[in-house]
């Protein structure tokens, strides 16, 4: 081979071989990057959720006559609402307080405000709350009282929220009247937050829960109307009404004890005579327990609302005793808080005697003055030291309580004669078989 033919070709051979410059590199590298295979991820998603509901209560509260009210009543006289709440959480009761001519010396000339709370019993942890109260004015717009968050125990009231009087008056309606509103959030005493895994329906699943309920309450209501498949049936005198073992049997321990023992009538033959209670009692007991209520606690009746506590108790169906209590306790005054201090006492009722006493706590000084007190003294001597000695403790845990909060947690006093108040206390049943009411 010729050397001289081949240097040039060996030569460029050689320069042919040559590293790329960085230019070329870059975009190599870049080729081979696009080209090359990704590492793949593994990724785990651990889906939880908190599920949190929360109380909400509202109170509308009508004063007729408030701009007369501001005037004549005097510095630490004060107007109490009714308890109100929600029956998921029937130990927690609250109150509005209003003083139309402010709570104390320093607050003449201003309207005072505060929200109590009165059904907790003692001991008990606080419930942390949002509350708002304001007024509709004639126009129906909101007049701003007040909005906090604040946490709340036994006995508790939180304020005292001072407003002017011109405010106030601005906020009546054309007849003169108040419209107050007071809306209150809470948890329920005792509620455990925890974490739990994520539902994909959860959006959803609260409103079918309910529509489900809904639909087992009517279907219940509509088999007990209806009639269909009964296995019992229960005569109140010349009326009967047809039932089903199953459903008494579930919601009361006494009808469920009468049908299992297989030597008693009811048992054997499924027929339950009942002579101590008129058929409309009887009727919303049934009710209540196919359905969860009854429109018999609807009517302003008090004389059957006691008759429906009374089976209740005989029965053992303690949530419609619970629901007779509340609504007895709203109807306390000074003329029938001696009879209904004696009603509750029989019937072991302690959500009714807790509100006995704290409105014997408001206006004590009227009551033991009045003549039915002093019958009551004359018979019930231990009823009547019982109470006094809960309006004591009540009292005392009160001064404690407001000496821990300062001016936030003012209570008021029994001065009031114009006030009106209703507590409750937490379940404690103490068994007690009586004679329904004649």
């Amino acid at each position: 081979m010729n050397p001289s033919r081949a240097g040039p070709s060996s030569v460029q051979g050689v320069a042919g071989s040559q590293a790329p410059s960085p230019v070329n590199r870059a975009l190599s590298l870049r080729s081979d990057d696009a080209t090359s295979p990704q590492p793949r991820k593994l990724e785990v998603v651990s889906k939880q959720a908190t599920k949190v509901t929360a109380l909400s209560t509202k109170l509308e509260w009508k004063i007729d006559q408030f701009e007369k009210l501001m005037k004549l009543f005097k510095n630490g006289q004060n107007l109490i609402s009714r308890q109100f709440g929600v029956p998921q959480a029937p130990t927690v009761c609250w109150e509005l307080h209003v003083y139309p001519n402010g709570k104390r010396d320093e607050d003449t000339n201003n309207v005072s405000f505060f929200l109590r709370q009165v059904g907790l019993q003692r001991g008990e942890e606080p419930i942390m709350t949002e509350f708002q109260i304001y007024a509709l004015d004639a126009n129906g717009t909101r007049v701003s009282v007040c909005r906090d968050t604040k946490d709340f125990t036994n006995q508790q009231g939180r304020g005292k929220f001072q407003v002017s009087r011109e405010k106030m008056t601005t906020a009546l309606r054309m007849d003169g009247s108040l419209m107050l509103i007071c809306e209150v959030e809470y948890f329920s005493p005792g509620v455990r937050i925890s974490v739990e895994p994520a539902d994909d329906e959860d959006a959803t699943m609260e409103d079918e829960e309910t529509k489900i309920e809904t639909n087992i309450r009517e279907n219940n209501k509509r088999m007990l109307d209806s009639e269909l498949f009964t296995d019992c049936v229960i005569k109140v005198g010349a009326k009967q009404i047809k039932a089903h073992r199953c459903i008494l049997g579930q919601h009361s321990p006494v009808f469920r004890s009468m049908f299992n023992n297989d030597t008693m009538i009811e048992a054997q033959n499924g027929i339950i005579d009942i002579s101590d209670f008129k058929y409309e009692a009887v009727r919303a007991l049934v009710e209540f327990m196919y359905t969860g209520g009854t429109d018999a606690l609807e009517t302003s009746n008090g004389g059957i609302i006691e008759e429906i506590l009374a089976i209740a108790d005989k029965y053992e169906v303690l949530a419609l005793k619970d629901c007779c209590e509340r609504l007895i306790a709203n109807t306390i005054t000074l003329k029938n808080i001696t009879s209904i201090a004696v009603f509750a006492d029989t019937y072991s009722a302690s959500y009714l005697k807790q509100a006995v006493t704290r409105y014997l706590s408001l206006h004590d000084k009227v009551i033991i003055g009045t003549p039915e007190w002093k019958v009551l003294k004359k018979d019930r001597q231990g009823l009547v030291t019982e109470l006094l000695e809960e309006v004591v403790l009540g009292r005392d845990d009160s001064h404690r309580s407001s000496s821990s909060e300062g001016s936030s947690g003012d209570l008021p006093g029994s001065s009031g004669l114009f006030s009106q108040s209703h507590s409750r206390a937490s379940p404690v049943r103490k068994r007690a078989r009586r004679a329904p009411p004649k």
